[in-house]
């Protein structure tokens, strides 16, 4: 019996976006956004977060239907699923270009609050990644990155999380720890001059630097990616 080969997993989603541009879905999603059943709610941003997972497709869609601005109202939602997957959303309307990022520039006092409160971890990661591409693809946003808290909550968290990663009796190895998404946010972070020097001149700093001795290696590769970017002019 031949196997046939229907392409990766990325291209069968993405031979479903013009059907479901053309099914109109997003006004309906923009009303479940406000939705008053939280699960309706949550599965709305867990919808479009989907939607702009593999793509930047649907970018030009969110604009136009004015949904990105309802979405990063979500992160403040009193129910924590909904929270979760704005920061999921958020995260992916910020992934493949910057054409979103002005409109996604008032998430950034948003995600950085998620990360100092008491969240669920997958909130806090989804936080920490949203806030990695929002510099992913220029430099627009750095200021406010800066300005808004962003970096000094994840230099925050990291130095929360800290005695975990350097204990190994605690349990801290999942690839979407708050911890790992925190620290590999950063590094993306480093990689702009303005970033950088309030990394470097940060008196939590010195916590980053002790994160080499982690037993966990993909930990210790994050944090020598950013010791050795943080050197750079």
């Amino acid at each position: 019996m031949y196997k046939i080969n229907l392409g990766s997993r990325r291209d069968l989603v993405k031979g479903f976006y013009e059907y479901i541009k053309g099914a109109s879905v997003l006004e309906f999603l923009k009303s479940f956004l406000s939705h008053e059943d939280p699960n309706v709610r949550a599965k709305a941003c867990s919808a479009l977060g989907n939607m702009c997972r593999h793509s930047a497709f649907f970018y030009s869609s969110l604009a136009r239907y004015q949904i990105v601005s309802i979405l990063i109202d979500r992160c403040s939602d009193p129910d924590k699923r909904t929270r979760k997957f704005a920061c999921f959303a958020i995260g992916n309307a910020a992934y493949h270009n910057d054409v979103l990022y002005e409109e996604l520039r008032r998430s950034i006092p948003h995600l950085a609050n998620l990360l100092q409160k008491a969240e669920e971890d997958k909130t806090k990661a989804n936080a920490a990644g949203a806030l990695s591409n929002l510099v992913r693809n220029s430099d627009r946003l750095c200021e406010d990155i800066v300005s808004k808290g962003a970096v000094q909550s994840l230099l925050k968290l990291i130095s929360d999380y800290a005695a975990s990663a350097l204990n190994p009796s605690r349990n801290d190895s999942t690839n979407e720890s708050p911890l790992k998404i925190a620290l590999f946010s950063l590094a993306k972070m480093c990689a702009h001059p303005l970033c950088r020097q309030f990394i470097r001149s940060s008196p939590l700093f010195p916590v980053i630097g002790r994160l080499q001795q982690s037993p966990e290696s993909s930990i210790a590769k994050y944090v020598s990616v950013i010791i050795n970017k943080v050197a750079e002019p």
